[in-house]
């Protein structure tokens, strides 16, 4: 099970996530780091769609993604590098990046994906499947919508588990997708440490190391707490 994430940048560690929105801090990782790294996801940024608000990526988002995926290629030679293609989640505010009941945030990943896939088909996609909030079985109509792509890219991201808390929902979505998707590589993002211990994936995310007590409450303060804390996340990945 390979665990990806940002590390204090004094630690080595295989598999970095960089955010698309914010990728200084990934970027000057690489820098240090880049050679020895086995593989990088550069995530499509959804964290923006916490605010209401905003109902879809600024403009030029896709260019400036790929600007920074090529960078991070050039900084890892010796690496898988995988972009996400740019997906609107339901988590954050249920319905709210629906376009009418028809044009959900299902379909309009659906279309970005094939969008990016037919226009950069040398780029190293990660596919996100997406879903309607808390409704496990919606992930099926996503796979199905895009079935086509699926049988040409084996690697694939559960992008509608960011933010969940249920066990079941989480544990549901992830056989489902299991069920349906049996010979691809699965990436969760955004899992909770025990529920990736549990369920197992191919890979999975996260920077929940900077709250050893939780999310939302004590962070680290410096730098010596970040790394204590990501040894101690480590630890805890590892045992049992």
């Amino acid at each position: 099970m390979r665990f990806f994430t940002l590390p204090p940048c004094e630690v080595f560690w295989p598999y970095i996530l960089v955010n698309a929105n914010n990728p200084s801090h990934g970027m000057k990782y690489l820098r240090r780091w880049g050679r020895g790294v086995e593989t990088v996801i550069l995530d499509s940024g959804v964290e923006i769609f916490r605010n209401p608000e905003v109902k879809d990526y600024p403009l030029g988002h896709i260019k400036h993604m790929l600007i920074t995926y090529h960078q991070i290629r050039q900084l890892c030679p010796n690496s898988e590098v995988y972009l996400t293609c740019p997906d609107y989640p339901d988590d954050y505010n249920p319905g709210s990046l629906w376009l009418s009941e028809e044009v959900t945030n299902i379909e309009r990943t659906a279309e970005n994906i094939r969008m990016c896939v037919s226009k950069y088909p040398d780029v190293n996609w990660l596919i996100p499947l997406q879903g309607h909030y808390r409704k496990p079985r919606s992930v099926l109509k996503m796979i199905n919508l895009i079935a086509d792509i699926l049988d040409e890219w084996d690697y694939v991201a559960l992008a509608n588990l960011c933010v969940e808390r249920s066990w079941k929902v989480v544990r549901d979505t992830y056989n489902l997708a299991r069920l349906m998707l049996p010979r691809h590589r699965i990436h969760v993002f955004g899992l909770d440490l025990d529920y990736a211990k549990r369920l197992r994936p191919y890979s999975f995310d996260s920077l929940a190391y900077t709250f050893p007590r939780g999310r939302g409450r004590a962070s680290c303060k410096n730098k010596d707490e970040r790394i204590a804390y990501f040894h101690a996340f480590i630890k805890r990945l590892n045992s049992g």
